[in-house]
């Protein structure tokens, strides 16, 4: 009996420090290539990346505006944000796949190999303007 209860003590003990490893975990996440799940050069403007920066969080779409050694983020988007009637996450996205931009909008396609989402973004406010109906469009 003494046995199992230093056993369980130390796993305990191991249990309890986990937590406080987090705020670790997001810095290396955060600093370096691993917090990274894919990265895709869009055009000579725009590149897309879909990073997860903490073990808690689930990974988010970002399209950065490229200008030389300092880039600028310009959109950002999570799993809350994607229609909740289909089962597609941005974490299971398999390319994206730039479409076209205006003055006003900037539209991706999150390719998936079967349905695809189409996301337009708004410029100005950096808020997704219009989700296509992967059901009502036709796939690439």
């Amino acid at each position: 009996m003494a046995k199992l209860l230093l056993g369980a003590m130390v796993l305990a003990l191991i249990v309890s420090i986990l937590p406080m490893m987090l705020p670790f975990f997001a810095l290396v996440f955060s600093t370096t290539p691993f917090g990274l799940r894919m990265t895709k050069d869009l055009n000579e403007n725009y590149r897309a990346q879909i990073a997860g920066y903490s073990v808690m969080a689930y990974p988010v779409l970002q399209i950065i505006e490229k200008r030389g050694i300092i880039e600028k983020q310009v959109f950002q988007c999570d799993d809350s944000q994607l229609p909740d009637h289909y089962d597609l996450k941005i974490r299971s996205a398999k390319d994206i796949i730039f479409d076209q931009e205006t003055d006003q909008t900037l539209s991706i396609t999150l390719f998936y190999g079967g349905p695809n989402i189409r996301l337009t973004f708004d410029k100005s406010t950096g808020k997704i303007l219009q989700q296509s109906n992967p059901a009502d469009e036709n796939q690439l």
